[in-house]
């Protein structure tokens, strides 16, 4: 009895969804040299002024966690940009329809309704050069997002997000 609910235990801890997280960056870039930080002036996150405004203050504490120091002549500036999607769900109800004759001939069909759909954020976070202008890092995060939480879940939605997001920041330098 004891593997089948740990099993099941296991299934309903995967379905869940963790955060998916795409990153990309410029191979031939020193990012040790950066140390400042600032969000892009003209920011335009897609997100509601109340989200965005969570959004901001766990990017910065966490960028201060890594010993970065927000400042108005930056090395880099941060912008994020968000779509929230409805993605149908994956769990479906199977119909079926058979029939048969004496003759042996049976005919069935078959097939899956999809049940409810689940909304999702993604999250693009951008790292701009100041002096170039240019790109150099980028993290692309998807999560399950529910709009209509609460404020704290929201922040703790966005923590779990950044954290994730930011866990290959700077990247590692190839030997």
């Amino acid at each position: 009895m004891k593997p089948i609910v740990l099993f099941i235990f296991m299934l309903v801890l995967c379905s869940c969804g963790g955060t998916y997280v795409v990153h990309d960056y410029d191979e031939k870039l020193d990012f040790s040299g950066y140390k400042t930080y600032n969000f892009y002036p003209e920011m335009d996150s897609g997100l509601s002024e109340l989200d965005q405004k969570r959004l901001l203050l766990v990017t910065e504490s966490l960028m201060q966690t890594k010993g970065f120091t927000r400042s108005e002549t930056p090395e880099i500036y941060i912008n994020f940009e968000s779509t929230v999607t409805k993605e149908a769900s994956g769990n479906t109800i199977g119909v079926g329809v058979g029939g048969g004759n004496r003759s042996g001939v049976n005919i069935g069909v078959g097939g899956n309704i999809p049940i409810g759909s689940n909304t999702y954020l993604e999250l693009t976070i951008d790292f701009v050069d100041v002096k170039k202008d240019e790109l150099v890092w980028q993290a692309i995060a998807k999560k399950q997002f529910h709009p209509n939480a609460s404020p704290n879940t929201k922040t703790y939605f966005f923590q779990k997000v950044i954290k994730k997001s930011l866990d290959k920041y700077p990247p590692e330098k190839k030997k």
